[in-house]
């Protein structure tokens, strides 16, 4: 075990003797800022009057003491120190791990500093971590390492000029409810126009939609809180030192440097063997530290695409003429699909020529890193006498309604992963989903398994890309209760979260007593609703969401005969059994009777919804459903609802809308055409 240990140089037992404390106070508060250029916002959250927050800055064996103080109005905070080895109840997870720190009130962190790398901290409450409390985490070894001339701290963020709180409610209203405002609607005619119509049609068919790339439409992205500015002057010849932290919410992003290579030392503040790359594809909650020997004496540009191409944020580093990032293609939105979820990524290097794998490839240029080519610089095997314990754990979830769990389940049903001390623990990750999902677990690192067999690399967080499987492995030596969670954000938020909990460990009893009223345990309601007016009918909709439960309540009229209106109204209660089926029960009133009704619902390929219904009577209602989206803006909608001893009523409808809110158009039922609106809340 010593020889492993020692292996693993970034996490060598630091002699107490070199230790010396090392104390910083943060003071959270909430203010004005404009950071998108457009607008300026009230709710923003700040650490010391900034965002992001102070770089923090120790050395490898240090005490670290931390005040963190709230003067944040009505609202509690916490702190989590990502990637940080330390004891759980500092891990700042509140109601988990560590008390919330209240209005008013403060909370003193205080633990040993154990590895040495580049990491970074933020709220773990509610959504505070969008609204601006991320900040950056520097540890440097104990002797150098490494030579560089100059070191720069990069924090990517994303940035909407919307409240965090309200852009959960919208997820939750329509998981494509950003889709307007980011230009990423598919469509029948784009995809005719592309050459995608086939792979759009068999998207449909699988009941899968196309690939997801964010969910979220932001107004700005930021490298240290700026959309452009001068990172570090530095003349030809300097060696700069460059410490990538993703602290975004929900954004993948490509980096690059100018228009030539980098070179990636580290992930996750461990050292790896170097790779020259063009790009890193860095997941949320993923560190890097890059070595650039600034070429010329100019001024290159470290640009931050994100990954659904619908923006970008700037740095510069050097000194003179600017020497620009390429331009990424935007993204095919009607691309086939990888169902092995990992892309070729050392087929070519940047300039098309053919590449290699294993050793005597790694001086070659990698157009771009993925933990697929990551290696570690030592053996990061675990000894063979430990005992194995593998868990298969499933990403799902379900963008309609936007729901995210792990095994079919969210974080409320099924809480807690058991594991034993000296077990080596293997997650295998399935992603079931159309969306890359960052993994992150508190508290430790683990090996991600791929092509390098004992030097798999470390990490505290790994991408999970869609329709992929991946393998993970760690240690269970730090006895404690954990986290392991998506790193989106609102995933996180609506479920896709675990504990991992050791069987021999007892929190505190004051932390016990929290635990009971974990906010993840909580099944949030949310409601959405519609408003449809037109002259030959008139509905409202309003519907209550849980995980897996709706209360849904609907009221039409419309005009049967000329002059003459009639209503109708249904009331129904759906427990979702999956993301394609849910079992249905209410009341409905119709033809000036009331009828209790039992059923289901059903999706079919093609995206067709169906709701089967048999009243109390013993008759039947069938409704289908189904959605055209034939350009960006212009949309059908067919309804029809077949009913026993009673004629076939539907409506078809041709609408426009630029925005998730409100359409227009015409509207023909079985009666008449008519023309109106459609208002969403």
């Amino acid at each position: 075990m010593r020889s492993f240990v020692m292996a693993l140089l970034a996490f060598a037992v630091v002699p107490q003797a070199f230790g010396k404390t090392v104390r910083y106070e943060l003071t959270a508060t909430r203010g004005k800022v404009n950071l998108s250029g457009k607008k300026e916002v009230d709710f923003a959250l700040m650490l010391n009057g900034q965002i992001p927050a102070p770089t923090l800055t120790f050395t490898e064996g240090d005490d670290a003491e931390i005040v963190v103080n709230n003067q944040i109005p009505n609202e509690s905070m916490s702190i989590h120190w990502h990637g940080i080895l330390l004891p759980p109840l500092m891990d700042g997870v509140p109601y988990v791990t560590t008390p919330p720190i209240r209005p008013g009130e403060s909370f003193t962190f205080k633990f040993k500093i154990r590895q040495h790398g580049t990491y970074w901290y933020h709220s773990h409450t509610s959504v505070q971590e969008q609204k601006g409390l991320y900040g950056a985490i520097v540890i440097h070894p104990r002797k150098p390492m490494i030579r560089a001339d100059k070191e720069v701290v990069a924090v990517l963020g994303d940035w909407s000029d919307e409240n965090a709180d309200q852009i959960l409610r919208n997820l939750k209203k329509d998981g494509d409810y950003y889709m307007y405002k980011k230009g990423t609607i598919r469509s029948w005619w784009g995809a005719l126009r592309s050459g995608g119509l086939g792979t759009f049609l068999w998207n449909e068919w699988t009941r899968m939609g196309g690939m997801d790339l964010s969910d979220v439409g932001y107004d700005a992205f930021l490298i240290n809180g700026r959309r452009d500015s001068q990172l570090v002057e530095a003349k030809a010849g300097e060696k700069i030192r460059i410490r990538l932290i993703n602290s975004a919410a929900s954004s993948y992003f490509y980096v690059s440097l100018g228009d030539g290579p980098m070179e990636v030392i580290s992930s996750d503040g461990v050292d790896m063997a170097p790779r020259r790359v063009g790009e890193i594809l860095m997941g949320m909650g993923e560190t890097y530290d890059v070595l650039f020997t600034v070429p010329e004496n100019q001024n290159y540009e470290l640009r931050a695409t994100v990954q659904d191409g619908t923006g970008f944020a700037s740095g510069w580093i050097g000194a003179g003429p600017k020497v620009r990032a390429p331009d990424r293609p935007e993204p095919d939105l009607y691309a086939p699909m990888d169902h092995s979820g990992h892309e070729d990524h050392g087929a070519h290097d940047s300039h098309g020529h053919q590449g290699h794998h294993g050793d005597h490839g790694q001086s070659a240029i990698l157009p771009t890193l993925t933990v697929d080519e990551m290696k570690a610089t030592a053996s990061t095997e675990f000894p063979p006498s430990h005992k194995r314990h593998d868990l298969k754990l499933v990403l799902g979830g379900d963008m309609e309604r936007y729901v995210w769990h792990i095994n079919g389940k969210a974080i409320h049903q099924d809480r807690t992963i058991t594991i034993n001390e000296g077990d080596v623990i293997r997650f295998t990750l399935v992603n079931e989903t159309m969306m890359h999902h960052p993994m992150h677990l508190h508290g430790h690192f683990f090996r991600v398994l791929n092509k390098n067999g004992a030097r798999s690399p470390l990490k505290h967080t790994v991408d999970v890309s869609p329709h992929s499987t991946r393998t993970i492995e760690f240690l269970a030596d730090e006895p404690g209760e954990w986290m392991l969670h998506c790193h989106n954000l609102y995933h996180m938020k609506t479920g896709m979260a675990r504990i991992i909990k050791y069987s021999t460990f007892t929190p505190r009893e004051d932390i016990k007593k929290l635990q009971k009223h974990d906010p993840h345990l909580h099944d949030h309601i949310y409601h959405n609703g519609l408003i449809e007016a037109a002259s030959n009918h008139a509905r409202a909709q309003l519907r209550l969401s849980k995980t897996w439960d709706t209360l849904e309540a609907e009221v039409e009229t419309r005009e049967t005969k000329v002059g003459i209106w009639e209503w109708e109204g249904d009331l129904l209660y759906r427990r979702w059994m999956s993301n394609y089926f849910n079992l249905a029960l209410g009341g409905q009133s119709f033809d000036k009777e009331q009828h209790g009704v039992v059923g289901f619902g059903y999706t079919l390929p093609l995206l067709i919804e169906t709701t089967f219904l048999l009243d109390h009577e013993g008759r039947t209602r069938l409704d289908v459903h189904k959605k055209f989206q034939w350009t960006k803006r212009v949309h059908s909608d067919v309804e029809l609802s077949f009913r026993q001893e009673h004629k076939t009523e539907f409506e078809v409808t041709l609408m426009y809308a630029d925005n998730w809110h409100w359409s227009a158009g015409l509207m023909l039922t079985e009666t008449k055409l008519g023309a109106g609106v459609e208002l969403r809340f």
